[in-house]
C-alpha cells in the first residue's frame, strides 16, 4: 500500500513566509520609529529626563550620601539656591562639616556657649524657606542679640532619621563639636517605624542598607536605547529602587502592603500598638541623655509638636494611626525625662495650642508646612518659645 506523502506545514508555505517576512518587518520599523523619533520630539513619557532621570547618577543633585556607620548624612558643601521665581522653592546649604548652614567650627571658641539641636527633618528644616529661617538658626540669632554672652546654636538634624541614627550621630557628629547643651527634638519617625510589620529591637524590620547599583558592563550601552529606556523604566522597579528607596532607606514589605505603604496609607493595626518600637525610643533616649552628659554636656528633651488638617484619615504622615503612635512617643519622651531627670520643654503643647487658635481665629494656621514641619513663621515661635525656656531653666 503506498503511502501518503507527508503533507507541507503551513509554517513552511510560500504564503505563511511572506506573512512572517512582514510582520517581522513591521516589528523592526515601528522599533525604528521608536527609537528615531523621541530623540528628536518631545513625547510626554518618554522624555530623557523622564526614562532616566539625571538626579539618580548625579552627584551634585544629591543633599545627602551613604555613610558607613549612619546609613546616610548630609553632603558637606552641597548647596541649592531656590530660584526666586519659583513659589515655595527652598534652599539649602551644607558647611564643611556637613551639617545645615550656619555651620560652627569643629574648635569651639572661649567663652562660647555651644547648644546643639539633634533630630529629623523638622530640626533640619525641611519646611522653612533658606537656611536662616530653621528654629536652630532663628535660636543662634535670638540668643547672639541677649545679654547671655557668645552664643552658638549648630543644626544637627537629618531628614528622616529616628532615634537609632540620631544616637549614632550624637556619638560621631555631635559631641565632637563640643556642645554645652544638646536639644533632643524628634519622636516622630520612631512613631512611624513603631509602626511598621513585626518590630524588633535593631529597627531593622523599619531599615535597609542603601541600595547600591551596580550596573552591568553592558549598561551604559544598552543606555542608549530608547527601547530598553522605556522597559527599564516602566516594565521594572529600577526606579523605585534607587529613588524611593534612596536616601530614606525604608523597607516595604511584599504586595499591597508595600504598595499602601509606598502611598503613605497607614498598615492595618488590629488592637493595641506594639510595644517594642516604644521601647526602642525609650532606651535609646535614655542612651543619649546619658551620653550627653559623659561629655559633660546638658541634656534637654523637647516634645515635638504636629499638626493634621484631616486627623481621622488613613495617611501614614498625619492620620489617626500616625497621631496614636506620635501622642505615645511624646509620652515616652515624658517618662524618660522623670527618669533621668533631663529638663523638658514642652513644645508640642505649646505649638499645637498655637496652631488651633489660629484656625479658630481665621479658618487656617500658619505655623506647621506639613505634619511635624514648619513654616518660618513657625520655625520663628519655636526659636522664641526655646529661648525663654533655656533661660528660665538657667541654661545659659
Amino acid at each position: 500500500m503506498r503511502r501518503a506523502a507527508p503533507r507541507r506545514s503551513a509554517l513552511r508555505s510560500p504564503r505563511s513566509g511572506a506573512v512572517l517576512r512582514k510582520v517581522l518587518l513591521a516589528l523592526v520599523g515601528l522599533a525604528l520609529i521608536f527609537e528615531t523619533v523621541p530623540r528628536w520630539f518631545s513625547i510626554p513619557g518618554l522624555t530623557r529626563i523622564e526614562l532616566n532621570p539625571p538626579y539618580l547618577d548625579s552627584a551634585e543633585d544629591r543633599a545627602f550620601a551613604p555613610h558607613p556607620y549612619l546609613l546616610y548624612a548630609p553632603k558637606p558643601n552641597y548647596g541649592r539656591r531656590a530660584d526666586p521665581a519659583s513659589p515655595g522653592a527652598r534652599s539649602f546649604e551644607h558647611g564643611p562639616l556637613g551639617f545645615r548652614a550656619p555651620e560652627v567650627t569643629l574648635t569651639k571658641p572661649e567663652d562660647t556657649l555651644r547648644i546643639a539641636c539633634v533630630g529629623g527633618s523638622s530640626t533640619y528644616g525641611t519646611g522653612p524657606s533658606r537656611d536662616e529661617a530653621t528654629w536652630p538658626a532663628r535660636l543662634g540669632a535670638a540668643l547672639a542679640a541677649g545679654p547671655t554672652g557668645a552664643v552658638e546654636v549648630l543644626n544637627a538634624g537629618v531628614p528622616a532619621w529616628t532615634s537609632f541614627e540620631c544616637l549614632t550621630g550624637l556619638a560621631f557628629r555631635v559631641l565632637p563639636m563640643q556642645p554645652d547643651v544638646v536639644l533632643f527634638y524628634l519622636s516622630t519617625n520612631d512613631a512611624e517605624s513603631a509602626l511598621w510589620p513585626d518590630p524588633v529591637a535593631d529597627n531593622v524590620h523599619y531599615r535597609r542598607v542603601w541600595p547600591t547599583f551596580r550596573p552591568s558592563p553592558l549598561e551604559s550601552t544598552l543606555e542608549r536605547s530608547v527601547l530598553y529606556l522605556v522597559w527599564r523604566r516602566y516594565f521594572t522597579d529600577h526606579l523605585q529602587q534607587r529613588a524611593d528607596l534612596g536616601f530614606q532607606s525604608k523597607r516595604l514589605p511584599e504586595g499591597s502592603a508595600g504598595e499602601r505603604l509606598a502611598r503613605y496609607e497607614a498598615p492595618a493595626v488590629e488592637g493595641p500598638l506594639p510595644d517594642q518600637g516604644f521601647d526602642n525610643f525609650r532606651r535609646n533616649l535614655h542612651s543619649m541623655v546619658a551620653m550627653t552628659r559623659a561629655h559633660g554636656a546638658r541634656p534637654v528633651l523637647l516634645t515635638q509638636a504636629i499638626w493634621s488638617d484631616d486627623p481621622d484619615s488613613n495617611r501614614l504622615l498625619d492620620g489617626a494611626l500616625r497621631l496614636r503612635a506620635h501622642r505615645r512617643m511624646t509620652d515616652v519622651v515624658r517618662t524618660v525625662a522623670a527618669e533621668t531627670g533631663a529638663p523638658l520643654i514642652e513644645v508640642a503643647e505649646h505649638m499645637e495650642a498655637a496652631a488651633r487658635a489660629e484656625v479658630d481665629a481665621t479658618g487656617s494656621q500658619q505655623i506647621f508646612s506639613a505634619n511635624v514641619h514648619l513654616t518660618d513663621a513657625g520655625a520663628g515661635r519655636l526659636a522664641d518659645l526655646l529661648a525663654l525656656e533655656l533661660a528660665r531653666l538657667g541654661l545659659l
